[in-house]
């Protein structure tokens, strides 16, 4: 999860741990001898100056080294990363500028680009599926259909690239074009395209038997709360009487956002999350005053074992305050908070910081021994023939319980739609 707690501009020192010898050959592995370099006497035993010392064996790789260096740059990415990794931490890390831009343009909401899904991995032949253009947006406008193949971006094959790379090729500034040529069946031809500002699709609303709504919320960025909020009161519009919220597959995202999203289903002033400084101090985070929805109904938050971080904030929200039904598998298990701390050069770096427990004090983040997380209310496991056959077996039970709560009598079960 992604916290804007404490934003700044920091200049990192970086610690490399050196060993220095006496002047001497020494044997290697091999046979063959192995110069160490000569120091003062005296000074092996000396306070390490971190910055001094990262500096000083830059300049010894420059000088001495026989085989081709990386650029200071890339060097300096490496130690910062060698120096976090050796904190045993997976969400202290560090994000060169491509992967902080990307994140940015997460926690914004949207990017500039084409508007189009992209599988994950080429093809064999080594082009890239267009899963799914999104609706009203460029590439759809333009012409592109689902199961177009990429093969060429702007004249530059694609062949050989992995799916990222053909992404940066493809964005770029609002209101330039980018030429994509596609492979159609046995057609091939050239289809130009504006770049414009498009929007994740962070949010899926339809309603289902019985006036059940169904909310599916993909990660908690900054318009997380408002597309929750505009969805709700559309479906609240067509007589909604009970409410899924699906935060299964949801990783996380933005503090701020899990407490907004948490306010809208909460009395004002009920705790949303306890923040756990690193000292121990404890600030209660509460549910903001004037955000419940007006036309509360009886909720279902359904949630999976890769529902993490902010998403279990919600969970635990409802649940400890006895505001929603949980059903699903238990929760991932991130209890930690992280501050992105942004590096002058356009990279930066994300640092846990806090901890965080549930409303009622429970830490759920998960430990050694793999234990951890929300655990549901309702357990339900969703096996892999179910999904292959598109039976949703904790939809299925959500709605059961929606509708008992409503006095909602089905005919037949749910399906994913």
């Amino acid at each position: 999860m992604i916290s804007r707690l404490r934003l700044g501009t920091i200049a990192g020192s970086l610690a490399v741990v050196i060993a220095f010898g006496l002047g001497l050959f020494v044997p290697a592995r091999g046979g063959l001898p192995e110069l160490w370099s000569a120091i003062r006497p005296g000074t092996s035993r000396g306070q390490l100056n971190p910055l001094q010392t990262y500096n000083k064996v830059l300049q010894q790789l420059k000088g001495k080294y026989v085989g081709p260096l990386k650029s200071d740059r890339e060097i300096t990415y490496t130690a910062i990363r060698g120096m976090l990794r050796s904190l045993e931490d997976p969400y202290t890390r560090f994000l060169d500028p491509q992967r902080f831009r990307l994140m940015q343009e997460e926690n914004r909401g949207n990017f500039v680009g084409i508007g189009a899904q992209l599988e994950g991995r080429p093809t064999p032949e080594g082009y890239v599926r267009i899963t799914r253009p999104l609706p009203d947006n460029p590439a759809i406008k333009a012409g592109i259909k689902a199961g177009d193949l990429i093969v060429k971006v702007d004249g530059k094959s694609v062949v050989g690239q992995n799916v990222d790379e053909v992404v940066k090729w493809i964005k770029g500034k609002e209101g330039e074009k980018v030429v994509l040529t596609i492979r159609r069946g046995e057609k091939e031809f050239d289809i130009t395209i504006i770049r414009q500002r498009v929007e994740f699709e962070v949010v899926t609303s339809r309603m289902l038997a019985g006036n059940i709504g169904y909310i599916s919320l993909a990660q908690f960025n900054e318009v997380a709360d408002q597309k929750i909020g505009e969805s709700y009161q559309k479906l609240s519009a067509m007589g909604m009487k009970g409410l899924v919220l699906d935060l299964r597959g949801n990783p996380g995202g933005l503090l701020d956002s899990a407490i907004d999203i948490s306010s809208r289903f909460l009395p004002a002033g009920r705790p949303v999350v306890i923040i756990v400084e690193a000292g121990g101090q404890r600030d209660v985070r509460r549910a903001k005053p004037g955000r419940r929805f007006r036309n509360p109904v009886p909720v279902v938050v359904l949630v999976n074992r890769t529902s993490a971080s902010a998403s279990e904030i919600v969970a635990g929200a409802l649940q400890d305050n006895n505001a929603g039904t949980i059903v699903g598998t238990t929760t991932f298990g991130k209890g930690l908070v992280q501050t992105v701390i942004p590096l002058q050069d356009g990279s930066a770096t994300m640092i846990t910081t806090h901890k965080y427990l549930t409303a009622n004090g429970r830490d759920i983040n998960r430990g050694k021994d793999h234990r951890g997380g929300v655990a549901p209310d309702v357990e339900v496991q969703l096996t892999q023939e179910q999904f292959l056959a598109r039976k949703d077996a904790q939809l299925d039970k959500a709605l059961e319980i929606l509708h008992q709560k409503t006095g909602f009598k089905p005919a037949v079960a749910a399906a994913i739609q």
